[in-house]
């Protein structure tokens, strides 16, 4: 019976092989059955000859699962140290989970993000090998990461940052391609780069980029004739030049329709297509959005507000176009769960160096979070939020015991859904990959 005020109990510190994780372990153990670890290890070189040093796949692990429990700093791994159930169900015996010092000392390395980069791209092919998708659709976008560290440079946002390029698989939710600048470095440089890597990787995985969406830093010409050389279509929205421009001072009155209510929350938005040439490379159908500028002034006198949008698919209605376009910002929620959900958003140090490592760690997280929602949860868990996860899956409270020759995992006090969960695990680490 328990007292009706606190203030009647003692405390005491016990230490027991059940933990309030349980959740945890069977991500961790299913990230092994999906071969992450080894992965990781086949990328970063051993660090010490000693046979009882800790490898690099275990570190890297280690640390991704402080970020997926809900760790906010590198020293919030002490929690997970201190959980000797988590340590038992884990298999480390008499060894507890890395200290934050040593996690620290490998993002302090600076090839570890090449090699935390290698590993990703490696389990993403897989990812997208295993997957039932076939046709793929590539969404690219810069997030930008507020910071007051002395390497981080002032942005177009006259803030103090670093930004993350990031390009993502919207029917997988997976981020393929990741790069960690400096604020001051443009949302334009790299997209080309990214997108050619994204399409090398889908095809070993024997799949195909089919379709691929971006914002205005997207328009450049090296990406339309890279996406038609490759056959792929493109939705980009398109810059303001003096060419653009023109083409739309060019569209009669009688060319423009008044925007459907359910595509804009402003009634006063209408819609046109027209065909847009630039200087160089191919001309491209142009689908072009204004509305009433609300505060015309000596910098923009024009009476509307413009949007363009850009695309080499001749056979879509204009208001699939739109929507296939506004899908982009999918990209948006996934920036949010890397820098909100898993903390990508923070950055522990002055050093450049160390904020990319874990920035480039927040996305390896991010991403095995992907591969459990995927391949091991189940249906109901694929949209899920990774907040929605640890309340459901994660923060578990259980142990598991010996009886005889068999090993019983005990879930104390769970929902119908939190067991079926763990059912579904199950029958897919019984399986071999």
């Amino acid at each position: 019976m328990t007292p009706k005020k606190l203030n009647q109990i003692t405390l005491k510190r016990i230490k027991d092989s059940s933990t309030g994780k349980m959740g945890l372990s069977w991500i961790a153990h299913s990230l092994k059955h999906y071969s992450a670890e080894k992965i990781i290890d086949s990328h970063f070189p051993s660090l010490s000859v000693s046979n009882r040093s800790i490898s690099a796949g275990r570190k890297v692990m280690e640390g991704a699962l402080m970020l997926i429990a809900g760790g906010e700093r590198i020293e919030d791994i002490e929690v997970l140290r201190a959980d000797q159930g988590l340590c038992e169900n884990l298999g480390l015996g008499q060894y507890k989970i890395i200290s934050p010092d040593t996690l620290r000392e490998l993002l302090k390395i600076n090839k570890s993000g090449g090699q935390l980069r290698k590993s990703n791209e490696e389990l993403m092919i897989k990812v997208m090998k295993e997957s039932v998708e076939q046709k793929l659709t590539y969404d690219n976008d810069a997030t930008y990461l507020d910071s007051a560290k002395d390497s981080a440079e002032y942005s177009y946002q006259k803030r103090k940052q670093f930004s993350g390029l990031l390009g993502f698989i919207a029917e997988l939710g997976i981020c393929l391609t990741e790069d960690f600048r400096k604020g001051n470095i443009s949302p334009r440089e790299g997209i080309v780069n990214q997108l050619r890597k994204a399409i090398q990787m889908a095809k070993k995985a024997g799949k195909k980029i089919f379709k691929v969406r971006m914002d205005s830093a997207g328009h450049q010409n090296k990406i339309f004739e890279l996406c038609n050389k490759e056959t792929i279509k493109y939705y980009i929205s398109l810059a303001k030049n003096n060419e653009i421009k023109e083409s739309i001072e060019q569209l009669d009155v009688d060319q423009w329709t008044k925007l459907d209510k359910d595509k804009s929350d402003n009634e006063n938005v209408e819609w046109s297509e027209t065909i847009y040439a630039p200087n160089k490379g191919e001309a491209m159908r142009m689908l072009v959005l204004r509305w009433p500028n609300p505060d015309p002034n000596l910098f923009e006198q024009s009476p509307y507000c413009y949007h363009a949008i850009g695309t080499n698919d001749n056979d879509i209605a204009p208001m699939d176009w739109l929507e296939e376009h506004n899908g982009r910002m999918n990209s948006e929620n996934y920036n949010k769960e890397l820098k909100n959900g898993l903390n990508g958003g923070y950055t522990p140090s002055h050093d450049y160096s160390l904020n990319r490592n874990y920035f480039l760690l927040n996305v390896f997280a991010y991403n095995l979070v992907q591969i459990i929602k995927l391949f091991y949860l189940g249906a109901k868990a694929r949209n899920w939020t990774v907040k929605t996860l640890r309340y459901w899956f994660i923060q578990v409270s259980g142990k598991i015991i010996k009886s005889g020759r068999r090993y019983l995992c005990k879930l104390s006090n769970v929902t119908d859904k939190t067991y079926s969960m763990f059912e579904n695990c199950l029958s897919r680490l019984i399986q071999v990959v």
